[in-house]
């Protein structure tokens, strides 16, 4: 694949997931989210008390959190290990670039809460970090974790 070809193919999905955290960021506070939910359990005539409602969109609103970043990390670390050394496999190597996937995953974590934290209808904690990277951490070695079995299935 030629070359700005191929980082555009490498470098556009993190860049465009980068777009939808934003954007998320930015329109999607507890209220517009829970109407959707609720909007969502009516059209499919499920009704629970408030209190469940309730408990149902904190979980997927952290769920959402958890996930977004989970995808996020595992973009920048193929576009990492794709961009800065294509055809190796050391394990270093691939411990620096999801190192670097991590860090960026933690930055973003960070802006997306200092910005949620300066918006009156937002709340922005240190637990929703936590969390995001958590999201992260959980998808790096989930990723390594099935890497290491297609290694051991190609050798044998």
């Amino acid at each position: 694949m030629p070359g700005a070809k191929r980082i555009l193919y490498l470098w556009l999905p993190p860049i465009l997931w980068l777009a939808v955290i934003a954007w998320e960021s930015f329109r999607l506070s507890s209220n517009v989210t829970g109407v959707w939910l609720s909007d969502l359990l009516s059209a499919a005539h499920v009704s629970v008390p408030y209190s469940q409602f309730e408990a149902l969109h904190f979980f997927l609103r952290k769920l959402g959190h958890f996930a977004g970043y989970g995808v996020l990390t595992l973009l920048f670390f193929r576009a990492l290990i794709n961009t800065l050394r294509p055809n190796t496999n050391s394990r270093r190597f691939l411990l620096r670039c999801a190192a670097l996937a991590f860090i960026v995953t933690l930055l973003t974590a960070m802006a997306d809460e200092w910005h949620q934290s300066s918006d009156v209808t937002r709340t922005g904690t240190p637990k929703d970090v936590a969390l995001d990277m958590a999201g992260g951490v959980t998808a790096q070695i989930l990723a390594f974790g099935i890497y290491a079995g297609w290694r051991r299935e190609a050798a044998s």
